[in-house]
């Protein structure tokens, strides 16, 4: 189980070139989880003691606005970490709420261990802050979309982000995420969004079955995007 546990851990920037004793101190900390969906793992303001590894499944990160709705600040994929910015809070207490979109597989691990190597490692730290750095770039990215750009830029510009590498002028989305939360995400109400993707489908840019949506052709829905802009 431990060697299972390294091997998960060590693909991800933050422990990828940590020594057998640092790993091993990092296994002391280390618990599995299952959450099933709609399960929390914390809520805005708990005591943070915890910062979490995704294994499987998916997790989203939240708010809830003044009228008690669920604001998405961010959903979490397999082979991510979150939560471990707030080792560097001076309130260790956690800014949202985390709870499972689906079924969920995660390593909870003690940020206390991993507070203690940062202390002791220059290199750690870097490792760790150049991460936080990529998400604070990501996080500025979202914030201009959603200042920027209106509803139906927003949905072209996940549909064009999500695309495969190396895909080709058309590609297929298996939308495990649902509806709801992906709207949320992009600040824009389930209808809106399915509206969007109406339009879109109509003007043969897309194709809706389900869960599955077929990107017919990426250069006329990046057109689509400028034009819109």
């Amino acid at each position: 189980m431990r060697d299972e546990i390294r091997e998960q851990l060590c693909r991800h920037y933050l422990f990828a070139s940590l020594d057998d004793e640092q790993f091993d101190r990092v296994l002391c900390g280390v618990q599995g989880l299952n959450v099933q969906e709609g399960g929390h793992l914390f809520h805005f303001g708990d005591q943070a003691r915890y910062f979490y590894f995704l294994i499987r499944g998916q997790i989203q990160l939240y708010r809830l606005s003044a009228g008690g709705e669920e604001k998405v600040i961010e959903i979490i994929a397999p082979g991510q970490t979150f939560a471990e910015a707030v080792m560097f809070f001076k309130i260790h207490a956690y800014p949202v709420s985390a709870k499972a979109v689906l079924h969920s597989e995660l390593y909870r691990i003690d940020m206390a261990i991993v507070i203690g190597m940062l202390q002791e490692s220059n290199e750690l730290c870097l490792r760790l802050l150049g991460g936080m750095s990529r998400r604070l770039h990501g996080a500025i990215q979202d914030i201009d979309q959603l200042t920027l750009q209106n509803a139906s830029m927003r949905v072209i510009q996940l549909l064009l982000n999500s695309a495969p590498d190396g895909s080709a002028s058309h590609y297929n989305l298996e939308w495990e995420t649902p509806k709801q939360v992906l709207a949320s995400r992009l600040s824009v109400r389930p209808e809106t969004f399915s509206r969007i993707l109406q339009q879109l489908s109509r003007k043969g840019l897309i194709s809706v079955q389900g869960k599955t949506v077929e990107v017919l052709n990426v250069n006329a829905l990046q057109r689509e995007l400028d034009w819109t802009n």
